[in-house]
């Protein structure tokens, strides 16, 4: 009833000024109730704080803003620091060493829980989260003036009580001091205390916005308030308290406003000059400075690795552009971009628009991407043949594309010629010229050496596999009367009304072309349909004392003998 008075008395004297914040003395009276009892240091307060602080720990760990949201909906540890700026408005010295009792031991409850789970043997890794929580700034003491303000005019107005569950998020009291407890398991002291200062500033701001709205709402007494030097006793510590806070915070502001302005500026450089290589962006970027020389490490997607030389192309310029030594390390991440035939855009990082596609292609890039589409629409045709990847080398006649092929047999320079015309012919450049490097590949299932692909894994009845399976026979049948002839692999492929068998033999003796062509009729006749049959001739052939066999006959022998054995 004491308190009820005087809220009459103030709220009288006060007619005219904040009228906005006023309510009536019995709203008053029971918030003072309410944040006194929330103040209390009982073992449920406690017991809700350990909860709070082993969320807000799991949520740090496992990188999880909704978890760390909701150990910040759980936590009752704002109650007691307007409990303790309560009790310094009105003068109750009770009030205030319960909430202070309050506050000090969940603050260290809640580090030292954090602390213990975080020795346990959980393999700890430093997540975002907690990151985040390491270096706090200007803006977040900005947060916590808001928000303490929010909170405390909330209290006041039933109508706005709402609202206090999204001012405990804002807030955000015991995550910090999770994260410090974690950062001490870990041994990370430096991010330890900062941590802690973010408390620390949340707590004074928040200590002394509510102070100053309760003031407004007409909840201090009358009389102390005359005398500047009371208010001075009363809350110069914590006032002294909050602007060196503030100065470090500004300090640490400005310090992340020049690390983002750097960051910037490198990420705009290196995109820059990333984009002279076709279908590579940067991922991640992280830079520090350290005795005078700047270290950036760069997570780049790209088809290819980026070779030694350009890194060093790359780092002079950065060094240029920036005024300072650099050291740049570029960690590529293998990845294809793969497009419709003939499309002219390159993915990039998706902007603030949402577009990660740009029409606006470095010259470089576009010729090389040009090559690669005349390429393939030839290759297209030449399912033996795997264009894996094109690329512009300046010599000195001139420029020349470098295409790696994978192929089971070196293009001819006929090929060649076709492919290179083709390529000439897209770039409007009749002087550029064309470099393969085949790679030999075999290609072998249970059949044998695929020499037509699709007469292994075509769509085929069981009528026409018995057929291509009877032609096969024939081929090798004819082909092997022939002596010194050693008849490997055969494949058959039925095109229209006819047969095309692709025989890969070996041995010492080559039939010759009027041969062939006997054994072709021979074979049409026994298959009733015309067989064209080509012969790959191999000179692989093994003498042992048993005889001449083919490479591939004396394998399986050997084979068959370890399996006998």
């Amino acid at each position: 009833m004491e308190h009820q008075g005087m809220y009459k008395e103030n709220q009288e004297d006060r007619a005219g000024r904040f009228q906005w914040l006023q309510t009536t003395p019995e709203r008053l009276l029971h918030v003072t109730e309410e944040i006194s009892q929330g103040s209390e240091p009982k073992i449920s307060f406690y017991a809700l704080l350990a909860s709070a602080s082993l969320i807000a720990s799991f949520g740090l760990i496992a990188n999880s803003t909704a978890v760390i949201i909701g150990a910040m909906l759980v936590s009752p540890l704002m109650t007691p620091i307007i409990g303790i700026s309560l009790a310094l408005v009105l003068g109750d010295t009770s009030l205030l060493g319960r909430a202070l009792r309050a506050e000090a031991m969940g603050v260290a409850l809640a580090i030292g829980i954090a602390a213990f789970l975080g020795v346990f043997p959980l393999a700890l890794e430093v997540t975002p989260e907690m990151l985040s929580r390491t270096e706090p700034n200007l803006l977040d003491l900005l947060v916590a003036v808001l928000a303490g303000f929010a909170g405390t005019y909330a209290l006041i107005d039933a109508r706005l009580s709402p609202a206090l569950p999204g001012v405990a998020i804002a807030t955000a009291i015991v995550p910090p001091l999770a994260n410090s407890g974690l950062c001490l398991a870990m041994g990370a002291f430096h991010g330890a205390w900062g941590s802690f200062l973010l408390f620390f500033a949340n707590f004074l701001a928040i200590l002394l916005v509510s102070a100053g709205t309760f003031v407004a709402a007409g909840m201090a007494p009358r009389i102390p308030w005359s005398n500047k030097w009371e208010f001075a006793r009363t809350f110069g510590v914590a006032v002294a308290g909050f602007l060196i806070v503030a100065l470090l915070l500004t300090h640490t502001l400005v310090r992340i406003v020049k690390e983002r302005y750097l960051n910037n500026a490198i990420r705009e450089n290196l995109t820059e000059e990333l984009s002279g290589f076709p279908s590579t962006s940067l991922v991640e970027l992280w830079q520090k400075q350290f005795e005078d020389k700047l270290y950036i490490l760069a997570t780049v997607r790209t088809p290819s690795i980026i070779s030694p030389d350009k890194v060093t192309a790359i780092q002079e310029v950065l060094s240029r552009r920036l005024d300072i030594p650099t050291e740049l390390i570029i960690r590529a991440i293998l990845a294809k971009d793969v497009s419709a035939t003939g499309s002219t855009s390159q993915v990039t990082a998706q902007n603030l628009d949402g577009f990660f596609i740009s029409r606006k292609l470095n010259p470089e890039v576009m010729r090389i991407q040009l090559a690669e589409q005349a390429l393939r629409e030839v290759l297209i045709h030449r399912p033996d043949i795997i264009l894996s990847e094109v690329k512009i080398v300046q010599f000195p006649r001139g420029p020349v594309v470098v295409a790696n092929l994978q192929t089971s047999r070196p293009l001819t320079p006929e090929e060649v010629k076709e492919l290179e015309e083709k390529i000439q012919e897209r770039l409007f450049e009749p002087n550029i010229r064309l470099l393969t490097r085949c790679l030999s590949t075999i290609d072998i299932d249970a059949h044998g050496r695929i020499l037509y692909a699709w007469s292994h894994f075509g769509s085929q009845s069981p009528v026409d596999a018995a057929l291509q399976d009877k032609v096969e026979k024939a081929v090798a049948t004819e082909l092997g009367k022939f002596p010194g002839l050693f008849v490997n692999n055969v494949d058959a492929l039925a095109e229209d009304d006819r047969w095309s068998v692709r025989v890969e033999a070996s041995g010492i003796k080559i039939p010759t072309s009027k041969e062939l062509n006997q054994v072709e009729k021979s074979v049409s006749r026994r298959v009733n349909r015309n067989t064209f049959i080509y012969l790959w001739f191999r000179s692989e052939t093994m003498l042992t004392r048993e005889g001449l066999l083919s490479v591939e006959d004396f394998t399986n022998n050997q084979l068959r003998e370890r399996k006998r054995q």
